[in-house]
C-alpha cells in the first residue's frame, strides 16, 4: 500500500513538474524576438520591470503607469472563439508592492479608452486567457479614434493574417510623452503615439522564431493618438528603424544580427525604406524661420509637413532637409514624405506667434521619495521642485515660521508638526502653512490649468483640514478650496483641483509671482504630523502644478490709458485701455522715492483692474505698462 502510495505521489509531482514546463515554454513563446529594452524581474526597477504571463510579455513602466511594450505570439488557435469576451477590468494585483496599481476605474472621465496591448480578441482560447488580458498592467490611454478605429483595424488584419496559415510575433506600445497625465487622478501618462510591429511567419514545425528569414514580411504602424486620426492602418506604415528612433529600443534581438538588420529596414508593401525623422532645429519659431531636419532616406522627398500644412523644402542630402514654417501652420508634428512613406518626427514643432503656447504641462512637481526622514528631518526648506517647465523661477516648497520640526519624520515625506489651531485664520496669524512660487521669465507668460497631484499622509492627531489659497504679486490671498484630511497613516491622494477658472491665474506676466499657500489646522496633538508624501512609493510625482507658459511675440506699442477709476467700500478699480487684444501689466509701489514698482496682473486690453484692502496701505501709486 505504502508502495503504490510512492508511486502515486510520483506520478502526480511528474505531472507537476510536465505542466510547470509547458507554462515556461508557453511564457517563452510571448518574447521570440527578443527583450527590446532589457527589461529584468527586479522589484526595484520601477521603469522597466519584466512581467511574463502565459498570454504575453511585458515592460511595465511603473512611472507611466502602463508598459513600454508587450509582446505575444499569436496563431489561428489563440484566436479561435471558444470563449467570449469578458470585459473583466481589473488592477494587477500581481505588481509589486511598492508599485502603484492603476486601477479599473482610474480612466473615468478622462477621454482616454482603456486601450488593450494584447487585445482581447487574440486570447480566446480560454475564460483564464481572456482575463488576463483585461489586467490594468496590459493598458495604455488611447483617444477614441485610436483605439476603435486605427488600431482595431489592424488587429482585426493581424487574426486575418493568423487564420490563414500563418503565426504571427508581435510587439507593441506607446511612445512620445510630453509630461501629461490622464485626468482622473495624474498618474497614467498620456502617449501621443501608439505603434505595432508584426512579423508574419508562415505555419510550420519548430518555433516561429527558428522560421524567420530576410523573406518574412514585417509590418510596422505608428498611429497618432488623437481624435478624428483615420481608420486606414495602410496610412500609417513605417519602419522599426523608426520606431527604435522613437523609443530607444532595439527590436529583434533574439534574431541574427544579418535578419535582424533587414528585418529594422523593411516597410510592407515596399522595395525602398521610408523617410526616418532623427531631429530637427530649431523646435521652435514663427512663421518663414528656417528649420533644417535630419534624418535618413531623404533623397526622394515628395512633401513636408509642419501639422499636416505643406511646406517648402529643399533636399540638402539623404541626410538633411531645410525647410521653412508656413504662414499658416499650426503647433504640430513634421512628417517627410517619399513614394516609399512617410516619416514623423517624435516631437512637436511649436509655432511662435503673439501668445503663442510654448509649453503645456506640469509646470512644477515634486517626488517627496528620495526624503530620508528620522530625527527632526522633515525635508529642506525651500525644498526645490524635482523638476519644472522652462523659462520660469520657482521658489520651492518653504515651511512658515510656526510649523515645528519635532519628533522622528518618516522617510519620502515633506512638512512638519504642531497644526493645532482650530481654524485656517488663526493658523495664519501663526505662520502655520506651507508655501512656493511661480513667476514667468521676461518674455513670457505663465496660466495655471490644475494642482493635478497632491498627496499626502497625516498622522491620528496631525491636521484634519486645510485651505489651498493663491496670491499674485503683493496683493492678498485668496482662497482657492478647502481640502479635508482623513486619517491617512498609509499616505492618499487628494482629486485634482481645478485652476483653469480663477481669471487671476491666467496669464499673468512676466517678472509677477504667483505664490500658493497650504494653510493646515484641526490637529488635536502638537506633536501631530502633517506630510507631502511619497504614496505611491515610487519616483512620480507627489505634488505637481499643471499649466501653459506662452511667449509673448512682438508687443504693441501703444501706451495704456486708465479710465472709470474708482475707490470703494476699501477697493479701487479702473478700466485699462490700450490694443486690443495685447498685454499689458499692471503695477504698483507705496513710495516713488524710490519707486519699488511690483507685478499685479497682466490681462489682455482692455480690462478692469481691481484691487481690495487698499486702507492697509498709507498710500498706493499705480501704473501700467507694455507685457515684455
Amino acid at each position: 500500500m505504502i508502495r503504490k502510495l510512492t508511486h502515486l505521489l510520483l506520478l502526480l509531482v511528474w505531472l507537476l513538474a510536465i505542466e510547470s514546463a509547458q507554462a515556461i515554454i508557453d511564457v517563452s513563446l510571448q518574447m521570440q524576438l527578443g527583450n527590446p529594452s532589457g527589461a529584468i524581474a527586479d522589484t526595484n526597477n520601477h521603469d522597466h520591470y519584466l512581467i511574463l504571463r502565459p498570454i504575453e510579455a511585458i515592460d511595465y513602466n511603473d512611472n507611466l503607469g502602463q508598459p513600454n511594450w508587450a509582446s505575444w505570439d499569436l496563431t489561428a488557435e489563440d484566436a479561435s472563439g471558444a470563449v467570449d469576451r469578458q470585459d473583466s477590468y481589473t488592477g494587477d494585483t500581481n505588481l509589486p508592492p511598492s508599485f502603484h496599481m492603476v486601477g479599473a476605474g482610474d480612466y473615468a472621465h478622462s477621454g482616454y479608452d482603456r486601450g488593450h496591448l494584447c487585445p482581447s480578441a487574440d486570447r480566446t482560447d480560454s475564460t483564464n486567457h481572456n482575463d488576463q488580458t483585461f489586467l490594468m498592467s496590459n493598458m495604455m490611454p488611447q483617444t477614441g479614434s485610436n483605439n476603435s478605429g486605427v488600431w482595431k483595424n489592424f488587429e482585426d488584419y493581424c487574426r486575418s493574417l493568423a487564420i490563414n496559415n500563418n503565426e504571427l510575433l508581435i510587439i507593441c506600445g506607446p511612445s512620445g510623452f510630453d509630461g501629461s497625465r490622464i485626468n482622473t487622478n495624474g498618474y497614467v501618462a498620456i502617449p501621443q503615439y501608439t505603434w505595432k510591429i508584426a512579423v508574419v511567419v508562415t505555419n510550420g514545425d519548430g518555433t516561429a522564431s527558428s522560421r524567420i528569414t530576410t523573406n518574412n514580411r514585417v509590418i510596422v504602424i505608428k498611429v497618432p493618438n488623437t481624435n478624428g486620426v483615420s481608420s486606414v492602418w495602410q496610412n500609417f506604415i513605417t519602419s522599426a528603424n523608426q520606431i527604435q528612433v522613437d523609443t530607444g529600443f532595439t527590436f529583434f534581438t533574439a534574431l541574427s544580427a544579418e535578419i535582424a538588420a533587414v528585418l529594422r529596414n523593411k516597410v510592407d508593401g515596399q522595395t525602398n525604406p521610408p523617410p526616418v525623422i532623427f531631429s530637427f532645429s530649431p523646435t521652435m519659431g514663427s512663421a518663414n524661420t528656417n528649420v533644417v531636419i535630419i534624418g535618413t532616406n531623404f533623397t526622394a522627398a515628395t512633401e513636408v509637413t509642419f501639422n499636416g500644412t505643406h511646406a517648402g523644402f529643399t533636399v540638402d542630402s539623404d541626410a538633411q532637409i531645410t525647410t521653412m514654417v508656413p504662414t499658416n501652420a499650426g503647433s504640430g508634428f513634421i512628417s517627410v514624405s517619399t513614394s516609399s512613406g512617410t516619416g514623423i518626427s517624435t516631437n512637436l514643432f511649436t509655432v511662435l506667434n503673439n501668445g503663442g503656447t510654448v509649453y503645456s504641462g506640469v509646470l512644477a512637481c515634486w517626488d517627496m521619495s528620495t526624503l530620508p526622514g528620522g530625527t527632526g528631518n522633515y525635508g529642506p526648506s525651500p525644498f526645490t521642485p524635482t523638476t519644472n517647465a522652462a523659462n520660469l523661477t520657482i521658489v520651492g516648497l518653504t515651511r512658515g515660521s510656526g510649523v515645528r520640526q519635532s519628533g522622528t519624520a518618516a522617510a519620502g515625506g515633506w512638512g512638519g508638526t504642531g497644526f493645532t489651531n482650530i481654524s485656517a485664520a488663526t493658523a495664519i496669524a501663526s505662520n502655520q502653512f506651507a508655501t512656493f512660487s511661480v513667476m514667468a521669465s521676461n518674455g513670457y507668460k505663465i496660466s495655471f490649468l490644475s494642482v493635478s497631484r497632491f498627496d499626502y499622509k497625516r498622522s491620528g492627531t496631525g491636521p484634519t483640514n486645510g485651505v489651498l489659497q493663491y496670491q499674485v504679486g503683493s496683493g492678498v490671498f485668496s482662497d482657492i478650496t478647502n481640502v479635508a484630511y482623513s486619517s491617512a497613516s498609509n499616505g492618499a491622494t487628494n482629486s485634482p483641483i481645478d485652476l483653469s477658472g480663477i481669471t487671476a491665474l491666467q496669464n499673468v506676466g512676466a517678472n509677477t509671482n504667483v505664490t500658493f499657500r497650504i494653510v493646515n489646522y484641526g490637529g488635536s496633538n502638537a506633536g501631530g504630523t502633517w506630510y507631502i508624501y511619497d504614496v505611491a512609493g515610487t519616483t512620480a510625482m507627489d505634488l505637481a502644478v499643471q499649466g501653459t507658459v506662452t511667449q509673448i511675440v512682438n508687443p504693441p506699442h501703444v501706451a495704456p490709458s486708465f479710465s472709470s477709476v474708482a475707490f470703494t467700500n476699501n477697493t479701487f478699480s479702473f478700466l485699462l485701455t490700450g490694443t486690443a487684444g495685447a498685454d499689458y501689466v499692471v503695477q504698483a509701489t507705496t513710495n516713488l522715492n524710490p519707486a519699488m514698482w511690483v507685478s499685479l496682473a497682466t490681462n489682455t486690453a482692455p480690462f478692469s483692474f481691481t484691487e481690495t484692502n487698499i486702507n492697509i496701505y498709507s498710500q498706493r501709486f499705480y501704473r501700467s505698462l507694455v507685457a515684455p
